[in-house]
């Protein structure tokens, strides 16, 4: 969908032509609002609970339209191309119906995986370009999130796609609370040829703090550094590379910090190198770790949240070990509760003061697996064990291990630790 901009300077000087990458990621974002958001049966729960309107899941299409219509602005695809989208004017006040609403409207226009991967691919393949910000660490953060905005249109709509629930048999609860709509599905009167059987369509109109909601959700401001960005080109096929870009994109703290400086003595002299930085781990891991790995995205995941984590000053294989450890022993705290639960019921338990394991086994056992594989690959050395675990040292009981038991010549000793 072609787009027009409404503004002939974005964050520079009037002579400045607006950057070709906030064109591209305007179309996409266009693109994208006029496929269709699905109205699905979590978003009917979700829009239940958020604006009071009770037995959406229930209803035929045409009336959830009709009461969803009145509360987010939306009309009907022939009011639409005769009159010009109404803005619905939400209060601020966040216990009024239309605060509700504007909730409502976010919930519905949170960018999905689709959105998203398509805007990476235009800053993946754009990233070599003569563009303002592009892999600069020192660029103003919010410079393409505005250009973007600034050639959006102010009157922007997107698809609303309301499936008969009620006439649909098969379980709509398995699709994504925020997906577009089935392939095929166009922006004209008649559905296309994906659309689902009975389905009614409106159009939403977009307020311009909705869509700068949603251009901020992209994290255009974050950078991934030159670097990175060459590593992962490198290293990795192209439906990986952008994920892990995404990844990237989410991190917690800044790829572009400094490394910290040397450790150095009160007399002056060297202490040793000073520890690896944070993004110089991320860049070990893109480097080292097989793209082949069927848990590599998770993984990734996994080690850009320990290094948010990572207290200065310590290594990122004691802070990896320390958090196998702790997951190792959860799993075994989920066997003990399991083999007790057979034997006692749960009241019996609870009296004990015993609680049900927050986390299950069989998925701490998975994650321990996942930081093995890690910690090898990209430190190049296993976690520290834990002597507990099977195969290491033999698990001891509670309190004191005896050995074999002699009546006739331990019962002194057993008294004197009894005593």
């Amino acid at each position: 969908m072609p787009i027009t901009s409404h503004c002939s300077d974005v964050s520079g000087g009037a002579d400045r032509a607006p950057d070709p990458r906030a064109r591209r990621i305007a179309d996409a974002i266009l693109r994208w609002l006029a496929s269709g958001v699905r109205l699905d049966a979590p978003a009917c729960t979700f829009l239940e609970a958020q604006l009071g309107v009770s037995g959406l899941a229930g209803l035929c299409a045409m009336e959830v339209a009709a009461r969803l219509a009145s509360l987010l602005g939306a009309e009907s695809e022939v009011q639409a191309a005769s009159l010009s989208p109404v803005t619905p004017d939400y209060p601020d006040t966040p216990d009024t119906p239309g605060a509700a609403a504007e909730v409502a409207l976010e919930y519905l226009l949170y960018p999905d995986t689709a959105l998203r991967v398509s805007v990476e691919r235009l800053l993946a393949t754009q990233a070599d370009e003569d563009a303002p910000g592009a892999s600069d660490p020192g660029a103003p953060s919010a410079r393409l999130a505005d250009a973007v905005l600034a050639v959006l249109p102010p009157d922007a709509t997107a698809v609303l796609h309301v499936p008969d629930v009620s006439g649909v048999s098969e379980d709509l609860s398995n699709l994504p609370h925020t997906a577009h709509a089935p392939h095929g599905l166009n922006t004209s009167g008649t559905p296309g040829p994906g659309a689902m059987p009975g389905s009614v369509r409106r159009i939403l109109p977009v307020p311009s703090w909705a869509m700068a909601q949603l251009v901020r959700r992209l994290r255009l401001d974050r950078v991934i550094p030159a670097p990175m960005a060459a590593a992962v080109a490198e290293h990795l096929p192209e439906q990986q590379a952008l994920a892990v870009r995404l990844a990237l994109r989410d991190a917690r703290f800044d790829l572009t910090e400094a490394a910290p400086a040397p450790l150095v003595a009160s007399t002056g002299s060297s202490l040793g190198p000073a520890r690896e930085s944070r993004p110089d781990l991320v860049l070990r891991f893109i480097r080292r770790m097989p793209p082949s790995d069927p848990g590599y995205i998770e993984t990734l995941a996994l080690w850009l949240d320990l290094l948010h984590d990572l207290p200065p000053g310590k290594s990122a294989h004691a802070a990896l070990s320390a958090r196998r450890e702790r997951l190792a022993r959860a799993a075994r705290e989920a066997d003990e509760f399991t083999e007790r639960l057979g034997r006692l019921n749960m009241e019996i338990l609870m009296l004990q003061g015993v609680h049900a394991p927050a986390l299950d086994a069989a998925e701490a056992r998975r994650r321990v697996r996942l930081m093995d594989r890690m910690c090898l690959a990209v430190l190049g050395r296993p976690a520290a064990l834990d002597p507990a675990e099977d195969g290491m040292a033999p698990r001891t009981p509670d309190g004191h291990d005896l050995g074999a038991f002699d009546p006739a010549t331990g019962l002194d000793d057993l008294m004197r630790l009894l005593s």
